[in-house]
């Protein structure tokens, strides 16, 4: 199986500061959001995955319109807030069924097991490395076809962990990882062997603007220094 695993397009919380954890896309979001969608054009995907996040939702809706495939979200794909330790926030998000309601063609994810709690704010980094070593090992059992393709919509922090988690047995020290907005990784599992076969490739936006904060230039040559944390 192949999994396309993409963080949100630029959202407006990553082009200044905002009210509340829950952004919308930027207008250069939305046409990242589009980029992506013609890239992804002729891939058939099995499934597309989300965090319950606007900015992933509308990434990810833009990959799905058109294709008989509904978003699955999940809990296990939301964000995780560096939050200073004992610190808590209200995540702004509504209940699953409401969310459901409100977002045509997106789905609880059935796989998942219930209640559809969403991951509190105060996440600890250990908590977060958990959620997502049971994500990666949940998807290299449900989808086991060699043609089996699924798009994974979510974060940047949570991405990278389940980067690690997909090409390293055992968790231990954190590889670091820069991650774009609405870059793609892909990560192949075949004959039981995990391999990641692109990190933050953004070859599908070089023909718009190059945020101020991404980690190439407008004429797509990477930056020597990162401009965005690592994660």
């Amino acid at each position: 199986m192949l999994a396309y695993v993409v963080r949100h397009a630029e959202s407006l919380s990553n082009v200044g500061p905002v009210a509340g954890l829950n952004s919308c896309l930027s207008a250069l979001g939305e046409q990242q959001a589009e980029a992506l969608a013609e890239r992804l054009s002729a891939v058939p995907l099995s499934a597309i995955y989300s965090s319950p996040f606007a900015r992933c939702l509308a990434t990810a809706r833009a990959v799905g319109q058109g294709r008989d495939v509904p978003i699955r979200v999940r809990p296990d794909l939301c964000e995780h807030h560096h939050l200073a330790t004992g610190a808590s926030a209200d995540p702004g998000l509504e209940p699953v069924e409401d969310l459901v309601r409100r977002n045509p063609g997106v789905i609880p994810c059935p796989d998942y097991p219930a209640p559809f709690d969403w991951v509190p704010t105060n996440e600890s980094f250990a908590d977060l490395v958990v959620r997502m070593r049971a994500f990666a090992a949940h998807l290299k059992v449900r989808w086991t076809g060699v043609d089996d393709v699924v798009a994974v919509f979510g974060h940047g922090s949570p991405i990278a962990r389940l980067i690690e988690a997909w090409i390293i047995d055992r968790p231990g020290p954190s590889f670091r990882f820069t991650i774009d907005n609405c870059a793609v990784t892909a990560l192949r599992f075949c004959e039981d062997v995990s391999s990641l076969v692109c990190l933050n490739e953004v070859s599908h936006l070089r023909e718009l603007a190059a945020p101020s904060r991404a980690n190439y230039k407008e004429d797509g040559q990477i930056k020597p220094r990162p401009p965005t944390s690592y994660w």
